[in-house]
């Protein structure tokens, strides 16, 4: 006869109403998991003592537990080093190898530690220094235990930041030897459906003289109405609300004024002596004649130079020759003009010859 107090969606035997009760369940077998977990890191340790090569044919420990336990290569490679870390082995030679972090090893068996506490605890005896006592060292890794046994993986990191900053204050140096006070970061931009985006980083002291504002003024709605509003969202309210009031202040900085770019004014250009054999000033020329390029003509006389390096000599006579209502600005341009000329004329008259 089967009975119709257990509910066939939960698949334990456990009464219901008794929260306390699931928790405590909850617990117990998360705390087996992790202690089984933690016997596969010693098999691994061992399967290392004997060669992987020599028992499996693979060349590491990661590249065994990949295949055998069918997960990706970064989550073998992690639980490959904690196991290393965790459980001596033997070498070759037959000497034995300690492990990084016993004390941790020993608790990770009971199943106390999970995971990401035991990686930090590892991290942080593997940049202790050697010259730390064995004593001081057992000490450091014991208070990181007991508090890995009973929260984040983040405050185990926190608290892991202070032992080292006691126990190893230069080797701490040594790693940035420019040290620096960091400052308040704020980024914010516009996305394409018109909101806005913003995060930031800042310092505790401005940390908290925005929480100081934003907690009270992101309190549900005080009518004693319900409030449909996350948290989030109320934050957001907040905040929008802190933008007004600094907006309406009268001691509210004006926006800065844009500076205009600076145009550089190009110079005068130096006058050009005129030749000996010019006389008075050269005519205006006819609307109809005037040049698409602005300028004077020693300009224009400087940029025929630069095409003479490039383009045949007839593109440049055609370029540089007088213009009418024009005189030529300088002996030397009239001179190279003549030469030119000179040098078509001859080398048409010898295709003529021949």
């Amino acid at each position: 006869m089967t009975s119709t107090n257990i509910p066939n969606t939960f698949p334990l035997n456990l009464p219901e109403g008794d929260p306390d009760l699931l928790l405590d369940e909850l617990q117990t077998r998360l705390r087996e998991g992790r202690r089984l977990f933690a016997e596969v890191g010693q098999i691994l340790a061992e399967i290392e003592s004997r060669g992987v090569r020599d028992l499996y044919g693979f060349n590491s420990i990661a590249v065994f537990y990949e295949h055998v336990a069918r997960v990706p290569r970064a989550e073998a490679k992690r639980v490959a080093d904690r196991a290393l870390a965790l459980n001596s082995r033997r070498t070759r030679d037959g000497t034995s190898t300690p492990p990084v972090a016993p004390l941790t090893g020993a608790a990770a068996a009971t199943g106390a530690l999970a995971d990401g506490g035991i990686d930090r605890i590892v991290t942080v005896m593997r940049r202790l220094p050697e010259h730390i006592a064995p004593s001081a060292r057992l000490e450091a890794e014991k208070d990181l235990v007991d508090l890995a046994s009973v929260a984040r993986p983040r405050d185990v990191t926190i608290a892991g930041t202070d032992v080292l900053a006691r126990l190893a204050p230069d080797d701490n140096d040594t790693h940035d030897p420019t040290p620096r006070t960091p400052r308040s970061e704020f980024w914010l931009r516009q996305k394409r459906t018109g909101r806005w985006d913003m995060r930031g980083n800042l310092d505790s002291e401005t940390g908290a003289r925005l929480n100081a504002l934003l907690v009270p003024l992101a309190q549900p709605a005080p009518d004693g109405k319900a409030d449909s509003r996350t948290p989030a969202e109320r934050r957001g309210d907040a905040f929008a609300e802190i933008v007004d009031l600094a907006e309406s202040s009268p001691d509210v900085p004006m926006p800065r004024q844009t500076s205009e770019p600076l145009t550089e004014r190009p110079e005068p250009a130096e006058p050009v002596e005129k030749p000996a054999n010019s006389s008075g000033t050269a005519q205006p020329r006819e609307r109809g004649d005037q040049s698409r390029h602005r300028g004077d003509d020693s300009a224009r006389s400087d940029k025929a130079h630069g095409v003479a390096h490039i383009r045949p000599p007839r593109w440049w006579f055609r370029l540089s020759r007088s213009r009418p209502g024009t005189e030529t600005s300088s002996p030397a341009l009239d001179r190279s003009v003549v030469q030119i000329s000179d040098k078509n004329a001859t080398h048409s008259q010898q295709r003529k010859t021949a």
